[in-house]
């Protein structure tokens, strides 16, 4: 992209303006007291100076999603394969979410159970000169480093704000004071005319990121995935006590020794009553009654111990043909994924 994806007139942060002979980037000075002083800091990050060398470095740090790009061949198995598949943010808490502030872009529209990881927007993204000067495709003024991934990186994240904020409701729970995934001083019917330049239609998935080709990514089928495609125990770790990380499994470990008491007691029955029926003794019909009632609990016990089991079945399979409909209809193949996982066993 050889300019920025937003007008001048349309940008919300103008206290950066570019020179060009020499190239540099500078902020607009500020009197007091009758002297003029410059910040020559990044907007935002007072620890990063605009002219600093480890400039790139950080802006990949907070803008490059590596392990979602590397996963990105194998995340129609975590969502679907809609980079539209954002809810905003007042349906976010309609869904029993809560959104929790983070500045690992790693996390951006990442949900697990009643929460969801949502990144601030930083200051420099919503600069022209900013744009211009650092993300313009046409040359490379970060020292020693490409900008084409980054580039790549902000537009997508950008592009997930045209979804999370889509109206005024979504905007004051965005520029609330528990939130600020907004600059202050910023309208809703500004910021209406900026992001519009970040919608699907004027910013394709051929352009961004491949995490971005993907909406929100549940927390949960991501560590699941990262134990088979990036060789790590946990995508992200949810609970930091042992604790609660073992509380975790309580629920499953008494469902299940609830079922296998059930059904021990009901093999007891069946044994109990085998005698009498045996013997002949009185109360005959009532011990087959019984013997046949266990083998009906036993029968159920099955059942439900298999329910949860083949519901995960049936919903992965039903979310696995969606996705695979989705991929075909973008026109993404699987087999360029399949060949390089294949290559990769073979040496």
């Amino acid at each position: 992209m050889a300019d920025p994806p937003f007008s001048k007139e349309d940008e919300l942060y103008r206290k950066l303006s570019v020179s060009w002979n020499p190239p540099s980037i500078h902020r607009q000075p500020i009197s007091g007291a009758g002297v003029a002083w410059t910040k020559d800091w990044l907007p935002g990050q007072p620890r990063i100076r605009l002219q600093d060398a480890k400039l790139a470095l950080y802006l990949e740090s907070e803008l490059i999603t590596k392990d979602l790009d590397k996963l990105a061949p194998n995340l129609w198995l975590v969502a679907t394969p809609d980079s539209s598949d954002i809810s905003s943010l007042t349906h976010q808490i309609v869904r029993g979410r809560q959104i929790t502030v983070t500045e690992q872009p790693e996390l951006h529209l990442v949900w697990s159970y009643d929460r969801v990881f949502i990144k601030p927007i930083p200051k420099y993204l919503l600069s022209h000169a900013f744009w211009e000067f650092y993300l313009n495709g046409a040359r490379p003024p970060i020292p020693g480093r490409p900008n084409t991934k980054i580039t790549s990186a902000a537009l997508g994240f950008l592009r997930s704000y045209f979804y999370l904020i889509q109206h005024r409701s979504d905007f004051a729970i965005a520029t609330n004071n528990d939130h600020r995934l907004i600059p202050k001083h910023i309208s809703y019917a500004q910021f209406s005319c900026f992001i519009r330049a970040f919608g699907r239609d004027r910013i394709g998935d051929d352009v961004v990121s491949p995490r971005y080709a993907y909406g929100e990514l549940g927390l949960t089928r991501l560590n699941l995935s990262s134990k088979v495609f990036l060789q790590r125990f946990t995508y992200h770790k949810v609970h930091g006590q042992y604790g609660a990380r073992l509380a975790q499994f309580y629920g499953p470990v008494l469902f299940m020794i609830g079922i296998f008491s059930l059904v021990l007691s009901a093999l007891e029955v069946a044994l109990s009553v085998q005698a009498i029926i045996v013997s002949g003794k009185p109360w005959m019909t009532f011990a087959r009654l019984s013997r046949w009632f266990a083998i009906f609990t036993i029968v159920c016990s099955a059942i439900l111990a298999l329910l949860p089991a083949m519901s995960l079945v049936v919903l992965a399979a039903r979310e696995s043909r969606l996705a695979l409909k989705k991929l075909q209809e973008n026109g993404i193949s699987l087999r360029p994924a399949l060949d390089k996982e294949g290559d990769k066993t073979t040496v």
